[in-house]
């Protein structure tokens, strides 16, 4: 399709520049795999992102209360030119324009330019709940100039079935051409707004083959332990030292929100962390041990034995999946320890094969709807 100005072919809306390393894999993973499967069609990311969603992360106020603990430290980050914060942004700002993107676009030129198709997707981008996506109608599909409009791994992450919905998202939803979602629950939702069960694909990250691609770095470091995420407990901490200890690994705790773990050997700053070096991190690493979508994710991807400190927000997105490929009950034991999920007899096999089935539904919508 020749491309006119402000006029494209393929255009993935996600939540572009958002500093977070699963949602910059995610995007990146399903833009580089539609344009592997049909060269034909130009297929870009929409360089767009609410602006409150992006001065949650970029504007030089503090996004904390100043009664708060860290407003003054937040403060001090965003005000000074040469912090980790500024660091930051810049990292991650470059990484998302090495991605195939069109021009960066305000709310009201999204709303002007013209798509012969765009896919919604992938992560929790119909949450909205979550303040800061400030109820963007782009997200559903909304005030977007497309001849057609189809989801793909969409998330309504924390929103339940039985919950009211609004009217602008059963509008939206309606008006789409093809649905897909990312776990049951959004299945749920979608059916009870459409009338039809949506077909259930795969996070893109798993689509795309990162033990192939050459963008992703390699470590300085081996025989090492992934740390990455919050939320892990005090007795967590414990077992983790302990095994990395009992098995002689360097503990590196991977920085992805202000994460300063003293009982880390090493703490790798995301200020000085690229997406890829990240993916990299995952790929080398001995073991992992994570409380993270993503971390799961990658995890997986790279068939690691690893520990996963689960929290319900967490599993609210991947339970289902994990049933899928029979790691739903190791996960999901009210006592589980670190030593007993690495140690797990861990079936690659019959994962990869699960995960295959799921592949193959995931192309098929793909191919069916972007031909």
């Amino acid at each position: 399709m020749s491309e006119e100005r402000n006029s494209y072919d393929v255009g993935i809306l996600t939540f572009w520049n958002v500093p977070n390393y699963g949602t910059f894999a995610q995007a990146y993973a399903l833009q580089k795999f539609i344009h592997a499967l049909n060269e034909k069609r130009d297929c870009k990311q929409i360089a767009y992102l609410n602006q409150r969603h992006f001065d949650f992360y970029y504007s030089r106020l503090p996004r904390c209360n100043p009664l708060h603990k860290t407003f003054y430290r937040d403060l001090w980050n965003r005000a000074f030119p040469f912090s980790q914060y500024y660091k930051k942004k810049k990292s991650f700002l470059e990484s998302y324009k090495k991605i195939s993107h069109t021009k960066e676009m305000t709310a009201q030129e999204l709303e002007q330019a013209k798509f012969d198709t765009v896919v919604l997707g992938s992560d929790i981008i119909w949450d909205y709940s979550f303040e800061i996506f400030d109820k963007d109608p782009f997200l559903f599909g909304s005030k977007l100039n497309a001849k057609k409009k189809i989801s793909y791994a969409a998330s309504f992450g924390t929103i339940k079935e039985s919950e009211p919905i609004p009217e602008y998202v059963k509008k939206s939803l309606l008006d789409m051409d093809e649905i897909s979602v990312r776990d049951l629950n959004s299945a749920r939702i979608v059916e009870k707004i459409v009338g039809k069960k949506p077909e259930v694909v795969l996070d893109p990250t798993y689509l795309w083959d990162f033990t192939k691609d050459s963008n992703v770095i390699k470590p300085q470091y081996e025989n090492y332990m992934v740390v990455y995420g919050q939320d892990f407990s005090e007795n967590s901490i414990k077992e983790i030292i302990n095994y990395a200890k009992e098995n002689k690994l360097t503990l590196i705790c991977l920085d992805c929100n202000n994460d300063n773990y003293s009982w880390c050997d090493i703490t790798v700053r995301q200020c000085d962390l690229t997406p890829f070096e990240w993916i990299g991190y995952f790929r080398y690493a001995k073991t992992i041990a994570t409380t993270t979508f993503h971390g799961l994710t990658f995890s997986i991807i790279f068939n690691k034995k690893f520990a996963f400190c689960k929290t319900q927000f967490i599993m609210d997105k991947a339970g289902d999946f994990l049933k899928s490929i029979g790691l739903y009950e190791l996960f999901n034991k009210e006592k589980v320890t670190i030593k007993e999920m690495i140690n797990h007899n861990w079936n690659y096999s019959f994962i990869n094969s699960k995960i295959e089935e799921r592949r193959r539904i995931s192309i098929k919508f793909i191919e069916e709807n972007i031909k």
